[in-house]
């Protein structure tokens, strides 16, 4: 009765000895076995019932022998021990059955040391936990896609507002860079003045340091000692060129707010003439400041090249290709403007030997949202912005690149009459 009770168990029992030979299997393991192996298993090795995983059973049972401690494997580890089929309990349907096993360790009057395998199928478990981690996946890709959506709307919302601010911005620039000329005009006379100064003192140093000869000793040796514990031959060897390199300095910051404060300020809002060529050269020393490592060129034909245009919208096209090419370059390189302008025309070409542009994505550099550079250096929106104003211009943007060469950006715009427009 207890090997009829064993033999129905839910739950698949295999016995084998210390030779990995089976002993006993109940009704679980012998009906879901190959035909031709159910009526000769006993004394049989393990390995030829099952030899996909003779490996791994001889491994844990030799574990369990020698330990005499049981041996766990979860399905999560090792879905599929034993090559058995599993139905569904609603759909009927079969599929590979998940198994955890225990292997624990037994002795027998007749056998001596025996390990007994306990198989349980937890197909209908796993399957529920596989169908909610997916569900889970699913739901994870879908809220990482909506927040996609939602980062991309809104930088198109701060695309929108910026546009809207860039008049007042601009007005703001020029302020500031008023106000900072203030400080650096008063600075750069007050270093004037101290280097008269400086230069007095000097002067007066020496002069007591040459009439100290013809002192009495103890003078002679006060003024000496004063002198040297203060550093004066230091000081009057570094004291001048400190004081020019500061003035140097100072009329570095006053060129570059000067820059700033015409690159930002218009005359007027709407279309007006604008001196492609002055404006190219504030961009160039402008990026520079942030950008140090390329070498940058400029070259116009004919000098002065002037066009009928929106000077914000186009102006900020022009920014956004010239800091792309700025940014292309990670070691020695060099970035080049040209502009050429006639009477039907202006061509505008920004010349960069950077890292270049692969050819399979070169299609999509002008994509809104579309960036090739690390999350949070970019948005995407640069060279969408620029091709959205070439278009208001009723010119062109185009692109060439080579990898590990470099890119040309090309612009071409129509001169448009003012009394046209």
């Amino acid at each position: 009765m207890f090997q009829q009770l064993v033999g129905k168990l839910p739950v698949g029992i295999c016995i084998v000895d210390e030779n990995y030979n089976i002993v006993f299997l109940n009704d679980f393991f012998v009906d879901r076995m190959e035909s031709d192996h159910r009526s000769d298993y006993t004394d049989k090795p393990i390995s030829e019932l099952f030899p996909e995983q003779a490996k791994f059973l001889r491994r844990r049972i030799k574990s369990v022998f020698v330990l005499q401690h049981p041996s766990f494997s979860y399905w999560e580890q090792r879905p599929h021990i034993f090559p058995f089929k599993s139905s569904r309990p609603i759909t009927g349907e079969e599929t590979q059955m998940y198994q955890n096993m225990e292997i624990v360790p037994i002795t027998s009057p007749e056998h001596g040391k025996l390990a007994c395998i306990f198989l349980q199928d937890v197909t209908a478990q796993a399957s529920y936990f596989i169908a909610q981690q997916e569900l889970s996946l699913a739901l994870k890709r879908e809220h990482e896609e909506q927040l996609k959506l939602i980062k991309k709307l809104d930088s198109a919302q701060s695309q929108l507002i910026q546009a809207e601010k860039m008049a007042s911005t601009g007005q703001l620039a020029a302020g500031i860079a008023h106000e900072i000329n203030n400080p650096i005009g008063f600075v750069t006379a007050n270093l004037n003045t101290l280097k008269d100064y400086a230069g007095s003192l000097i002067s007066i140093c020496e002069n007591v340091a040459d009439k100290a000869a013809q002192t009495d000793e103890k003078c002679q040796i006060f003024i000496n000692d004063l002198l040297e514990s203060n550093h004066f031959e230091l000081l009057k060897e570094d004291m001048t060129p400190l004081l020019d390199e500061s003035r140097e300095g100072l009329e570095r910051v006053r060129d570059i707010v000067e820059n700033l404060k015409r690159f930002a300020i218009e005359e007027s809002s709407g279309w007006q003439l604008l001196d492609l060529s002055e404006t190219m050269s504030q961009m160039i020393e402008l990026v520079s400041v942030q950008y140090k490592i390329p070498t940058y060129k400029l070259s116009c034909q004919p000098e002065c090249v002037k066009i009928f245009c929106e000077p914000g919208g186009l102006k900020q096209a022009l920014m956004n290709m010239l800091i792309n090419a700025a940014q292309s370059i990670d070691k020695k390189g060099i970035v080049k403007v040209n502009v050429i302008g006639n009477e039907q025309s202006v061509q505008i070409k920004i010349i960069d030997s950077g890292s270049g542009i692969q050819e399979h994505i070169i299609k999509k550099v002008f994509d809104p949202f579309f960036t090739t550079k690390p999350e949070g250096l970019g948005q995407g929106l640069g060279l969408s912005v620029a091709y959205t104003a070439i278009e208001k211009h009723q010119g062109t943007i185009s692109v060439s690149s080579k990898p590990g060469v470099g890119s040309v950006f090309e612009v071409n715009l129509p001169v448009i009459d003012p009394e046209e427009e």
